[in-house]
């Protein structure tokens, strides 16, 4: 549920970006605020509003550049500067904590998290990989916590999935598995995050069925049609 931006409002203490995040979509809450998006505008229209926002958002964490911006969504040099003048502006709090973060890593050479994970910053490391840290290893340290807290809670838990948790049990119990999991994702986050507990959301996979995500549609439909290949000529 967009974890990232929110792990960045709140680390940063930017409450802006935190309104922009808990308004439902934050890639539209930050269009909004920034002027970006009119009442008038077509279904299609938001929606290519807020694929341009995606783009911006995960670009704002590890510092992405105008000539990056316009590549990657094809909009002019200019549009790019202009957007990212306005989110500097808008969410000078997360700008300023960035800014404090790479400067932290070149007086002491290492950043670290509150439990202890430590990354070396040598000179000349790149400022987007320190400023990009704190939000990343802190989505990890959630997870981390999380699967604690599962398997002390007797939840069997199958594997973590880059975020999430995958878990297994009883198919007539798995509603409350659901709920089960939801609060241990909530309790880890608040452990971490000062109280703060991020939304989830949840898949629920029965039996004969498999976990998909859409994202990676593409490689499992080529190494389902190679591992056929591979049946053929076994047979």
């Amino acid at each position: 549920m967009q974890q990232e931006v929110r792990i960045a409002a709140v680390l940063s203490g930017d409450s802006a970006l935190l309104a922009a995040c808990e308004s439902g979509d934050v890639y539209l809450g930050i269009a909004d605020q920034l002027g970006f998006l009119r009442e008038s505008m077509s279904p299609v229209e938001r929606e290519n509003v807020r694929a341009l926002f995606k783009t911006v958002v995960l670009g704002i964490q590890y510092g992405l550049g105008p000539y990056s911006l316009a590549l990657r969504t094809g909009i002019s040099l200019f549009e790019a500067c202009e957007i990212l003048a306005r989110l500097r502006a808008r969410f000078h709090a997360f700008e300023l904590y960035a800014q404090r973060v790479v400067d932290h890593a070149g007086l002491n050479l290492e950043i670290g998290t509150q439990f202890g994970w430590v990354m070396q910053c040598p000179p000349g490391i790149n400022p987007r990989t320190v400023r990009n840290f704190p939000v990343q290893s802190t989505g990890s340290e959630v997870l981390h916590v999380a699967c604690v807290l599962a398997e002390r809670r007797g939840i069997q838990v199958v594997a973590p999935v880059h975020d999430a948790i995958m878990a297994e049990g009883p198919a007539d119990q798995v509603e409350e598995l659901s709920a089960a999991l939801d609060r241990v994702m909530r309790d880890a986050a608040a452990v971490v995050l000062r109280g703060y507990e991020l939304p989830t959301d949840k898949q629920v996979i029965r039996p004969g069925e498999h976990f998909f995500d859409k994202r990676g549609k593409e490689m499992w439909e080529t190494i389902s049609r190679l591992l056929a290949k591979l049946e053929e000529r076994r047979a």
